[in-house]
C-alpha cells in the first residue's frame, strides 16, 4: 500500500517537473479524478481505473504532453540504435513479462542495446536455430541499471535468451 501512495506521489510531482508535461489549472481537474487518485493510492481502485483517469486529463488537454517523436526518429535513424528492455520482474517464471519489444526489427547497421530495468541479474546469449548457445553476441550478468550492447551487421533473425532464466527469450530481426 506504501508503494501506491509513493506512486501517486511520485506522479503528482512528475506533472509539475517533467519537461514536456503542463498542467493547464489544478481547478481543471474534476473531483472523480483526484478521488480515483486517492482510491488508488490507498489501494481501494484499480491501476486500470487511475490510468482511465489520467487517460482522461490527457484526452482533454488538462494535461498537455508536448511530442518530439520527429526529432527522436531523426537522431535514431542517424545513428541506428535500438534499445531492449529487460523489465522489472522478468526473472518470475509465470510472469508474463518478456525482453521489450520480444521481436524487435532493425536496419542492418543498428545497434541493440539490452538494458536490466529488473531488481535481479540477467545475461542476454545469442541462440542457434535449435537453441544452442552460439558465440554471435553474448552478455556477462547484468545487474540492474547495466548494459549491453551488439551491433547488427547482416540481416537475418537473431534469437536470444537469458541463461539465468531460460524461459525469457527475445528476437532482433534485421533487414
Amino acid at each position: 500500500m506504501k508503494q501506491r501512495k509513493y506512486a501517486v506521489i511520485i506522479l503528482i510531482v512528475a506533472m509539475f517537473a517533467v519537461p514536456g508535461i503542463h498542467v493547464v489549472s489544478a481547478e481543471k481537474i474534476p473531483n472523480w479524478v483526484k478521488q480515483a487518485a486517492l482510491w488508488y493510492g490507498e489501494g481501494k481502485t484499480t491501476e486500470d481505473d487511475f490510468l482511465n483517469a489520467i487517460k482522461y486529463l490527457i484526452e482533454h488537454e488538462i494535461i498537455v504532453i508536448e511530442e518530439k517523436k520527429l526529432e527522436k526518429a531523426e537522431v535514431t535513424k542517424k545513428t541506428k540504435v535500438a534499445n531492449v528492455i529487460i523489465p522489472n520482474g522478468n526473472s518470475k517464471m509465470g510472469n508474463a513479462g518478456l525482453f521489450m519489444p520480444l521481436n524487435l526489427e532493425v536496419e542492418v547497421g543498428t545497434t541493440v542495446i539490452w538494458i536490466n530495468d529488473d531488481v535481479v541479474g540477467h545475461t542476454v546469449q545469442s541462440q542457434d536455430a535449435s537453441g544452442k548457445i552460439i558465440g554471435l553476441f553474448n552478455s556477462d550478468m547484468l545487474n540492474t541499471g547495466d548494459r549491453f550492447a551488439h551491433k547488427f551487421d547482416k540481416e537475418g533473425v537473431y534469437k536470444y535468451f537469458c541463461t539465468l532464466h531460460p524461459w525469457r527469450v527475445g528476437i532482433v530481426t534485421v533487414r
